[in-house]
Protein backbone atom coordinates (compact mmCIF):
# COMPACT_ATOMS: atom_id res chain seq x y z
CA UNK A 1 0.00 0.00 0.00
CA UNK A 2 1.41 3.39 -1.01
CA UNK A 3 0.02 5.29 1.96
CA UNK A 4 1.70 3.04 4.49
CA UNK A 5 5.07 3.41 2.77
CA UNK A 6 4.80 7.18 2.89
CA UNK A 7 3.85 7.26 6.55
CA UNK A 8 6.55 8.06 9.04
CA UNK A 9 7.96 5.07 10.90
CA UNK A 10 6.59 4.48 14.35
CA UNK A 11 8.46 6.33 17.06
CA UNK A 12 7.48 3.58 19.48
CA UNK A 13 10.35 1.30 18.40
CA UNK A 14 12.95 3.97 19.17
CA UNK A 15 11.65 4.53 22.69
CA UNK A 16 12.49 2.52 25.70
CA UNK A 17 10.17 -0.48 26.22
CA UNK A 18 7.23 0.15 28.52
CA UNK A 19 6.95 -1.55 31.87
CA UNK A 20 3.97 -3.84 32.33
CA UNK A 21 1.02 -2.17 33.97
CA UNK A 22 0.79 -3.04 37.64
CA UNK A 23 -1.86 -2.51 40.24
CA UNK A 24 -0.82 -0.84 43.47
CA UNK A 25 -0.07 2.46 45.10
CA UNK A 26 1.62 5.10 42.98
CA UNK A 27 4.60 6.87 44.42
CA UNK A 28 7.27 9.36 43.49
CA UNK A 29 10.76 8.85 44.80
CA UNK A 30 14.29 10.01 44.20
CA UNK A 31 16.72 7.26 43.31
CA UNK A 32 20.34 7.82 44.43
CA UNK A 33 22.74 8.30 41.51
CA UNK A 34 24.72 5.10 42.10
CA UNK A 35 21.52 3.05 42.24
CA UNK A 36 20.10 4.84 39.20
CA UNK A 37 23.15 3.75 37.18
CA UNK A 38 22.66 0.15 38.24
CA UNK A 39 18.93 0.30 37.43
CA UNK A 40 19.65 1.80 34.01
CA UNK A 41 22.19 -0.95 33.29
CA UNK A 42 19.69 -3.63 34.40
CA UNK A 43 16.95 -2.07 32.23
CA UNK A 44 19.22 -2.00 29.19
CA UNK A 45 20.39 -5.56 29.76
CA UNK A 46 16.84 -6.90 30.16
CA UNK A 47 15.32 -4.64 27.49
CA UNK A 48 12.80 -3.05 29.80
CA UNK A 49 12.09 0.37 31.24
CA UNK A 50 13.94 1.80 34.20
CA UNK A 51 10.71 1.78 36.22
CA UNK A 52 10.22 -1.93 35.53
CA UNK A 53 13.89 -2.61 36.37
CA UNK A 54 13.48 -0.77 39.66
CA UNK A 55 10.39 -2.83 40.52
CA UNK A 56 12.11 -6.11 39.60
CA UNK A 57 15.12 -5.25 41.75
CA UNK A 58 12.84 -4.21 44.60
CA UNK A 59 11.02 -7.57 44.39
CA UNK A 60 14.35 -9.38 44.47
CA UNK A 61 15.43 -7.40 47.53
CA UNK A 62 12.07 -8.04 49.21
CA UNK A 63 12.44 -11.81 48.65
CA UNK A 64 15.90 -11.74 50.21
CA UNK A 65 14.63 -9.74 53.18
CA UNK A 66 11.68 -12.11 53.63
CA UNK A 67 14.08 -15.07 53.56
CA UNK A 68 16.31 -13.40 56.16
CA UNK A 69 13.30 -12.88 58.44
CA UNK A 70 12.22 -16.51 58.11
CA UNK A 71 15.76 -17.72 58.89
CA UNK A 72 15.86 -15.49 61.98
CA UNK A 73 12.47 -16.85 63.07
CA UNK A 74 13.62 -20.46 62.66
CA UNK A 75 16.85 -19.71 64.53
CA UNK A 76 14.89 -18.17 67.41
CA UNK A 77 12.56 -21.19 67.58
CA UNK A 78 15.50 -23.61 67.56
CA UNK A 79 17.33 -21.56 70.19
CA UNK A 80 14.24 -21.60 72.42
CA UNK A 81 13.90 -25.37 71.92
CA UNK A 82 17.56 -25.88 72.89
CA UNK A 83 17.14 -23.70 75.97
CA UNK A 84 14.06 -25.67 76.97
CA UNK A 85 15.82 -28.96 76.36
CA UNK A 86 18.88 -28.06 78.42
CA UNK A 87 16.72 -26.70 81.25
CA UNK A 88 14.34 -29.69 81.36
CA UNK A 89 16.99 -32.39 80.93
CA UNK A 90 19.13 -31.07 83.71
CA UNK A 91 22.71 -32.06 84.26
CA UNK A 92 23.57 -35.24 86.12
CA UNK A 93 25.36 -34.67 89.44
CA UNK A 94 29.12 -34.28 89.08
CA UNK A 95 28.96 -33.43 85.35
CA UNK A 96 29.59 -29.94 84.03
CA UNK A 97 26.96 -28.64 81.59
CA UNK A 98 28.04 -28.22 77.96
CA UNK A 99 29.16 -24.79 76.87
CA UNK A 100 27.32 -23.00 74.06
CA UNK A 101 30.25 -23.76 71.75
CA UNK A 102 30.14 -27.48 72.60
CA UNK A 103 26.37 -27.58 71.98
CA UNK A 104 26.85 -25.84 68.61
CA UNK A 105 29.59 -28.29 67.56
CA UNK A 106 27.46 -31.27 68.61
CA UNK A 107 24.44 -30.02 66.63
CA UNK A 108 26.55 -29.35 63.54
CA UNK A 109 28.24 -32.74 63.93
CA UNK A 110 24.88 -34.53 63.88
CA UNK A 111 23.69 -32.45 60.92
CA UNK A 112 26.83 -33.18 58.94
CA UNK A 113 26.72 -36.88 59.79
CA UNK A 114 29.92 -36.83 61.83
CA UNK A 115 28.21 -38.67 64.66
CA UNK A 116 26.19 -41.85 64.43
CA UNK A 117 22.78 -41.27 66.02
CA UNK A 118 22.49 -44.93 67.07
CA UNK A 119 25.76 -44.79 68.97
CA UNK A 120 25.52 -41.26 70.38
CA UNK A 121 21.74 -40.87 70.63
CA UNK A 122 19.58 -38.38 68.84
Amino acid sequence: MVASRLMAPSRRSARQPRAPRRAGARTTLRVPDDLAELVAHYAEQHRTSTNDALIRLAYDGAKRYEHKLSVEEIAAERGAALDELTESAGTPPGVEPLSDDEITRAILGFRLGLYDEETHGA
